[in-house]
């Protein structure tokens, strides 16, 4: 089984990527197989529209397609039994880098225009888990970008999401270390899902 897990910030090493690296030690404790990427050190030419041709077929970006990391981040998405997002709030959506990426994925899916049926999806019954934190006291703050997650992930890609956390009242680079219970529950979450896929 393999996890694969995008750490959304541009600061490594700090609140994000240890609520990561804690979810994936508990999804290695469970026989699971981790890599983790770091979205900041990808290159992702942005997504143009192009009138939506690689929305209608089976092709790659037509525009950006082996002139950037997506075609290979693409590949171990969909090699992955289970893929986690971990990312804080910025503005009240996931950050810019992020929404690059999964911009860039509407090209693992081809619609038919006229009737909206999917000719195919390689993200559908993908299974998903999304990690988030913020500054502010108060788990409302992630509302927002958990519900744009959930429309791209849920909605648009009909990926499976496991479940959903996030740790609030994070102020500094490493706060998130005081937070040993949250940090457990992470660790925990994951060792349970990965014994479930496992099952």
């Amino acid at each position: 089984m393999k996890v694969l897990g995008f750490m959304g910030s541009p600061r490594k090493g700090a609140n994000c990527d240890i609520l990561l690296e804690e979810f994936l030690a508990g999804a290695k404790s469970a026989g699971a197989d981790i890599e983790k990427i770091y979205v900041y050190d990808l290159k992702i030419n942005d997504c143009q529209g192009c009138y939506m041709n690689c929305f209608v077929d089976n092709s790659e970006c037509p525009r950006w397609s082996g002139s950037d990391d997506m075609d290979n981040v693409h590949e171990k998405m969909k090699s992955s039994d289970l893929i986690v997002f971990s990312s804080p709030v910025y503005c009240g959506t996931p950050p810019s880098k992020v929404m690059a990426l999964l911009e860039r994925t509407i090209d693992q899916k081809a619609v038919n225009m006229e009737t909206h049926a999917h000719l195919y999806n390689n993200m559908k019954e993908k299974r998903v888990v999304i990690l988030q934190t913020n500054a502010y006291q108060g788990l409302k703050y992630q509302d927002l970008p958990l519900a744009v997650y959930k429309y791209i992930l849920g909605e648009a890609w009909k990926m499976n999401i496991m479940d959903s956390f996030g740790v609030a009242g994070l102020k500094n680079a490493g706060d998130i270390k005081k937070c040993t219970e949250e940090l457990k529950k992470a660790y925990d979450l994951a060792a349970k899902i990965c014994s479930k896929i496992k099952s």
